[in-house]
């Protein structure tokens, strides 16, 4: 997450320098970013609070990073043909901010409460037999 954070923050850097940066490099995060979504998609209902703590900063700065450089994006000339790869990470903005905000909720501060530790194990065992 870390790695992706500064590639972002990067990118970021880079469009405000119109003649450097092209769409390939916002293709390429975009594919990196939905490779991290699934592989975190996968693992969110396992994840407990010791480990969101270890990672939940990064995955914060991460959506930080994400959120400005779309807003650069956003910002760019057209000529530039960003608007499809801009669209594409909104999108996974907003997929990990959901994905960020399911962890706490259900993952971390979820596990405390019996009932709900009970529903979310029946609910993986569904999916698994799906």
């Amino acid at each position: 997450m870390v790695r992706m954070s500064r590639r972002t923050y990067n990118h970021r850097l880079e469009i405000v320098s119109h003649n450097v940066y092209r769409v390939n490099q916002l293709a390429r995060l975009n594919r990196d970013l939905d490779s991290l979504y699934e592989l975190l998609y996968a693992q969110w209902r396992t994840v407990t609070a010791d480990d969101y703590e270890v990672f939940g900063g990064q995955f914060k700065m991460l959506l930080e990073t994400m959120k400005g450089l779309y807003n650069s994006c956003r910002k760019a000339p057209k000529e530039l043909g960003l608007k499809e790869e801009t669209r594409k990470l909104g999108m996974n903005y907003s997929a990990l901010s959901e994905l960020n905000s399911d962890i706490v909720a259900f993952s971390v501060c979820g596990t405390k409460r019996e009932e709900l530790k009970n529903v979310l194990a029946k609910a993986g065992q569904v999916m698994k037999n799906m």
